[in-house]
């Protein structure tokens, strides 16, 4: 029921589960427990995560070349908000040759993703946990393929300081683009043959000779708003050459394109959870989103296994914790005070006997002749 209700919607899970053990399942209880389920995969994940920062152990996987990507897709809350869910993308890529174009061309495979819906600080702690599985600390050459996005940026801060990071080629054309529509506007028969020339500039020719033609558009521009997107597009180039050099990353046979984590959102997101009308309780995404990583990333059975003992562990828990709720305090000792005020002895015991005096030193009465000096000391008896 579970691994249905994370694959489709839970009405089509429900059908299923009928068709294929003839048994009649409520809706409710399907979804129930693939909520409970999900909470449980997601709090292995978190837990997995803390111990890795905390002990800090060796991964086994040792790839050569490792592409990391992370980008973030909506998806739409039951109170009217939408949600940011975060993923990344890992994959392991090579060169290979095209016998099509008779060009080579980058290949990457084995992609496994981590989508949350946390906030930026805590998807990149938690998502320690697959880089970690993936071997990405031991691989030889790490690239990062992202947009120019801050949170990106910070992520590959926080995580791999030294990967080699590239600006998404498609999403460089696209500031292209919009300088040569500024200019010319869309529908013109020259902006579509200066489209193509810039792109090839771009990816063939260092980049600041991209940045140099789109310098000779400005004399060009009729309005405000076209020269602010001309220089918008010359800002953003400029200040990220480092990352544009397409034919230096090209020669080194590294990606120029983030498709892996678009295509995630796809995959993981978009098919499960962005249907016509689809809402989804705060509460419930990031479980959901935890059984998607599972059944995308091939590990359906491990990560069972895993949230199912969880969820034993946590019941024996909470067996234990009513138990202990149930279990009557430890009476008080029985006292002489406690069966007095009970009213539980007899009359003539209601009252302890007072206990002997002990008898203190001898001394002689008021009255006694030595007192008085009636009675002779012993020097008078030696004076006399």
């Amino acid at each position: 029921m579970t691994r249905l209700g994370s694959k489709m919607t839970f009405a089509e899970a429900v059908e299923e589960v009928w068709y294929s053990h003839k048994t009649p399942v409520a809706e409710t209880t399907l979804r129930r427990v693939t909520y409970e389920t999900g909470r449980a995969a997601e709090a292995v994940s978190r837990q997995e995560a803390e111990m890795l920062h905390r002990e800090g152990p060796v991964a086994e996987a040792r790839p050569q070349k490792v592409a990391v990507s992370v980008d973030g897709a909506f998806i739409h809350l039951t109170n009217g908000d939408w949600r940011e869910v975060k993923t990344v993308a890992i994959g392991e890529f090579e060169q290979i040759w095209d016998t099509t174009s008779w060009e080579s061309r980058v290949k990457t495979d084995s992609i496994s993703y981590f989508s949350r819906s946390y906030r930026a600080r805590d998807f990149e702690y938690y998502a320690q946990g697959e880089l970690h599985q993936r071997g990405v600390f031991n691989a030889e050459t790490v690239v990062s393929v992202n947009d120019g996005a801050a949170v990106n940026q910070s992520f590959l801060d926080y995580h791999l300081p030294k990967a080699v990071r590239i600006i998404d080629f498609r999403h460089t054309t696209g500031y292209l683009a919009e300088a040569g529509k500024a200019v010319w506007g869309e529908e013109n028969e020259r902006f579509k043959p200066w489209m193509d020339q810039a792109c090839h500039t771009l990816k063939h020719r260092p980049p600041r000779e991209t940045v140099a033609n789109l310098r000779l558009l400005l004399p060009k521009v009729k309005t405000p708003e076209a020269e602010a997107k001309v220089d918008g597009a010359i800002f953003y180039i400029q200040s990220r050459l480092h990352m544009m050099d397409y034919p230096h990353f090209r020669h080194h046979g590294y990606p120029i394109g983030s498709g892996n984590v678009e295509s995630g959102h796809k995959v993981v997101v978009q098919r499960r959870m962005t249907g016509a009308g689809m809402r989804w309780a705060e509460g419930n995404v990031d479980p959901m989103l935890a059984l998607r990583n599972a059944v995308c990333n091939h590990r359906w059975a491990a990560v069972w296994e895993q949230a199912a003992f969880f969820r034993q562990e946590q019941q024996v828990l909470k067996q234990l914790a009513r138990a202990a709720a149930r279990k009557p305090p430890p009476s008080a000792p029985i006292t002489f005070t406690s069966l007095k005020a009970a009213g539980l002895l007899p009359e003539d015991e209601q009252s302890p006997a007072p206990k002997p005096s002990s008898p203190g030193p001898w001394r002689p009465a008021d009255d006694h002749p030595w007192r008085n000096d009636k009675w002779p000391t012993k020097e008078a008896w030696r004076w006399n």
